[in-house]
């Protein structure tokens, strides 16, 4: 039996230290259109996912009531951004949290970004401003190489015809899942993050 979960653990393992790819596009025009496709197992197994949209009734049905709150909810409310604000004071939390951010911003590689919008404004003088300040993007980013095989591409196009906003935003993010579960499982049992918890629980049982 052990021998047959440690090799189950080895074979996750391997499994989870195989890169994934996560594909995203973003198309306006009109409407707001989008797509995620992730990429596994080196494209042997992927996902593709759009948002669902619901009908319009149906979000009408979801809309909370007015008058419908209960005697407590302000009392939950309250006390639930007060249990927020306790973790975050928390000595040395905020810090760890910034730390987690960092990491896993650094353990996801982009591949490719590409940015490409047409923004125009009612009044021509309008658009020229926005272009004025839009513009530096185009130097900072421009189309700029990040690395063998990453680049950043961001193209701003003015419209002083009329006003208008169209365009598409394309990226590409490799990631190992297990650097991610294990950054997030040390984050989790650091000390300030087990403080943290412990202040949560006191509170919970005051």
């Amino acid at each position: 039996m052990l021998a047959i979960t440690g090799a189950f653990l080895i074979l996750l393992m391997l499994l989870l230290a195989i890169p994934v790819n996560l594909v995203y596009a973003l198309k306006k025009d009109g409407g707001w259109r989008g797509r995620i496709i992730v990429y596994w197992m080196f494209g042997l197994v992927h996902v593709s996912l759009r948002p669902r949209r619901e009908r319009k009734g149906l979000r009408e049905e979801r809309r909370p009531r007015a008058g419908r709150r209960t005697p407590d909810g302000g009392n939950r409310l309250l006390k639930r951004r007060r249990d927020v604000f306790a973790v975050l004071r928390t000595p040395g939390f905020m810090r760890r949290l910034i730390h987690l951010l960092r990491d896993l911003l650094q353990s996801a590689r982009p591949r490719r970004v590409r940015i490409q919008f047409l923004i125009g404004m009612d009044d021509p003088a309008d658009t020229g401003r926005l272009w004025g300040a839009l513009a530096p993007l185009r130097f900072l980013f421009g189309k700029k190489s990040i690395g063998k095989e990453s680049s950043v591409s961001i193209e701003l196009t003015p419209d002083f015809a009329g006003a208008r906003f169209k365009g598409y935003s394309c990226a590409s993010v490799q990631f190992v899942p297990l650097k991610m579960i294990a950054l997030v499982l040390g984050f989790f049992f650091s000390a300030p993050v087990l403080k943290a918890a412990t202040v949560l629980i006191q509170r919970s049982g005051a």
